[in-house]
């Protein structure tokens, strides 16, 4: 049964139809991937679902008493409200969904929901947001960019739960792993219009696929037809009369009815500064806020070419990092030596402030008037925007009429056109396209400087990253030596070796006190929600340790090594066993108390 009707849809903005004559019907249950092209209008097509905006010409036809559950892009924040309060914000029945809310915002590790959510950061906002939306008892959802500023864990956790949930939704995201394991149809929105696609991402890829070839057959038709058209046309008089005059107008269809080009984001630039031997050292830095410690003590060297990962829950201290690298923030302790040759680039979540009147093309040449893409080829402001689909009427365009992703494209392009070769990203894929994304990855791909990346984009992370930098909200900081497929194989192969049954039989009064255990997990454990997730993370962080460790073992038996090297990882080796002592010895204590 459809839930949403929509025939015949026409939208229009300033610069013109955003989309037009569109008939799609929404069925009860259906799970949607909505994607198009930053500035498409997906989030115009979401509101136009919900009723916010009404469409300029057609019909939206929603079932009767339709409940439907919304999660914006960015959540708004009512001052002096807390977590517990924005359960309530659009609600009549706060009671009713009060215990499902702080159910879902405790297994998001929103513990304390007495917190005011202008104290959040934004990742914890987002998951206050998201257990609103669940905790509904909705018809159907309406999801716009649900993964943006979430750490890896629950962007994991929220896939299981949409692919469990009965309810239906729409669901605007850039993360491909979730498109492909939890939608059952895509919707495309293309050059003003909706193309549906059964089945999942990989399925959408296809059959995508499959229509430009059929479409590019036609247009091969099309052409050979007018070929032969043209040539009749040119044999005289006789061709021109009037009784041929249909034939004519065949001929002027043809030659209106061609394939429209598709525009694409061509490759971004590639010129860079060399790289010198030395591109960054970390020497013992740490960093505080209060008595929690962010960076407790961290050391490395970066090798030119190297692309790290960085993952960890929210609030774990990893912008902070990349603040600290970049010079914006001042570490407690130790020292940040960056090499003469290294040209850092920071794509920050939250981007410069800028002047909002300022046009697209004033901010590009706020930056270059010119901009070097290789030894051969210097392109203008304008060439150079064009290349990355920002046409000449957009030119005009005060940055604040455009849209988030749009905006981001730009800030990306602007940045990369200053030839830096050494990339500091935090959360880079928040807010553009998939087009835009993967044209991005090629370029990390082939690019030869150094690459910190915070991201959870799994997808990311596998295609691109040699090693992960994982942080594990305590201050420590764990190296891993893969991506982030090698990371999660190896965290579940520990999970499922502790996890195996004891050949130690077990006594009597073990079994009373595994029954006694049987209730709320903070209390059979006898340890706080921070706490038992420590004691449970604690031995996937020890394995990690020592498969670091044994690296560095190999790595010692090289006999030609170079001494600052050495020197270096032998810093790096002595840490680590402090560390593994450490870590061994907190995990006995929670334990015993686990036990007790």
């Amino acid at each position: 049964m459809n839930i949403f009707s929509l025939t015949d849809v026409a939208y229009v903005v300033a610069g013109g139809t955003l989309f037009e004559d569109v008939t799609v019907g929404i069925e009860s249950g259906e799970k949607i991937g909505l994607v198009g092209r930053n500035g498409s209008g997906k989030s115009t097509f979401l509101r136009l679902l919900t009723g916010e905006t009404e469409p300029d010409a057609g019909t939206v036809v929603r079932a009767r008493d339709l409940h439907i559950a919304t999660l914006a892009q960015n959540p708004q924040v009512v001052p002096g409200a807390t977590i517990d309060d924005y359960v309530s914000a659009d609600s009549d029945s706060h009671a009713g969904i009060l215990r499902p809310y702080q159910a879902i915002c405790d297994q998001l590790g929103l513990t304390d929901t007495t917190l005011a959510l202008e104290t959040l950061s934004g990742g914890m906002l987002k998951k206050a947001a998201i257990a609103r939306c669940l905790a509904h008892a909705s018809d159907f959802m309406i999801l716009d960019e649900p993964t943006n500023h979430l750490d890896i864990d629950t962007v994991t956790w929220l896939e299981q739960r949409l692919s469990a949930c009965a309810q239906g939704f729409v669901l605007v995201t850039h993360d491909r792993y979730i498109l492909d394991a939890v939608c059952d149809t895509i919707l495309e929105i293309d050059r003003g219009r909706v193309y549906r696609y059964p089945g999942n991402y990989s399925t959408y890829l296809e059959r995508k696929q499959e229509r430009q070839a059929r479409l590019e057959s036609a247009e091969n038709r099309r052409v050979s037809i007018l070929r032969t058209e043209l040539e009749w046309l040119k044999r005289g008089a006789r061709a021109r009369t009037g009784k041929d005059k249909g034939r004519k107008e065949r001929v002027a269809a043809l030659l209106d009815g061609g394939l429209e080009s598709e525009a694409t984001v061509q490759k971004l630039p590639s010129a860079q500064r060399r790289l010198g031997k030395k591109a960054l050292e970390l020497h013992d830095i740490a960093k505080s806020y209060g008595a929690e410690p962010v960076i407790s003590g961290f050391s490395y060297r970066f090798t030119p070419g190297e692309k790290v990962g960085i993952i960890g829950p929210n609030g774990s201290g990893k912008s902070t990092f990349l603040d600290v690298i970049a010079g914006r923030t001042e570490p407690d302790r130790g020292t940040v030596e960056r090499g003469e040759t290294t040209a850092f680039v920071y794509f920050d979540q939250t981007g410069s402030r800028v002047d909002t009147q300022m046009t697209v093309l004033e901010y590009m040449k706020d930056e270059a008037e010119r901009i070097r893409v290789n030894a051969e080829t210097t392109l203008t402001a304008e060439q150079f925007l064009e290349r990355f689909l920002f046409p000449r009427a957009m030119f005009s365009q005060p940055l604040a009429k455009l849209s988030g992703g749009e905006f981001r494209r730009l800030t990306l392009v602007r940045l990369l056109a200053t030839a830096p070769n050494f990339l500091l990203l935090d959360e880079p894929t928040n807010d553009l396209d998939i087009d835009t994304l993967r044209v991005f990855e090629q370029y990390l791909e082939e690019f030869d400087g150094c690459a910190l990346i915070v991201s959870h984009d799994r997808a990311l992370l596998d295609r691109l990253t040699d090693s992960l930098f994982v942080f594990n909200g305590d201050g420590s900081i764990v190296s891993f030596v893969g991506n982030y497929e090698a990371y999660r194989s190896s965290r579940d192969r520990a999970s499922t070796r502790r996890k195996a049954p004891s050949k130690k039989p077990q006594t009597a009064a073990a079994f009373e006190r595994s029954d006694a255990r049987s209730g709320d997990r903070s209390l059979r454990r006898g340890l706080s929600f921070r706490e038992q997730r420590e004691y449970e993370q604690l031995p996937d962080e020890l394995e990690l340790i020592e498969n670091e460790l044994k690296e560095l073992e190999s790595f010692f038996a090289d006999a030609a090594l170079d001494p600052d090297t050495l020197a270096g990882k032998t810093r790096r080796y002595h840490e680590l066993r402090d560390t593994v002592e450490k870590k061994t010895k907190r995990w006995e204590e929670l334990a015993e108390r686990a036990d007790g």
